[in-house]
């Protein structure tokens, strides 16, 4: 049991490098010694930032709306729900009354005799 622990283990540590590769954010990260190209970069990584507050942003828009949408799905899956359980609570009573009616008639028929 243990053995495919340790080959999926051993297969993460082999590929360490690039899976942090991968999943290492894409932002500009160089060192520029001179000013005017310094302005530069802090201005890529300025536009790479706002970029990714605003990828991030429509993502979280999409989000709220599936949640939206998810909780007016529940609350329609209670309302039918509750319709149901009214139903289901007509008809039990309908079915102790009808019971009850046999009982009270079977007493009398049994008395009768």
């Amino acid at each position: 049991m243990a053995v495919p622990w340790l080959v999926v283990g051993k297969l993460v540590l082999n590929n360490l490098d690039m899976i942090i590769g991968v999943v290492k954010p894409v932002f500009t990260r160089k060192k520029v010694e001179t000013l005017p190209t310094q302005a530069d970069l802090l201005n890529q990584q300025i536009a790479e930032l706002q970029v990714a507050a605003s990828n991030n942003a429509d993502q979280i828009r999409q989000l709220a709306a599936q949640v939206r949408e998810v909780v007016e799905t529940l609350a329609q899956a209670a309302a039918d729900a509750a319709t149901e359980r009214a139903a289901a609570r007509r008809l039990s009573l309908a079915a102790l009354a009808t019971a009850s009616l046999a009982l009270v008639l079977a007493v009398l028929v049994t008395a009768m005799r």
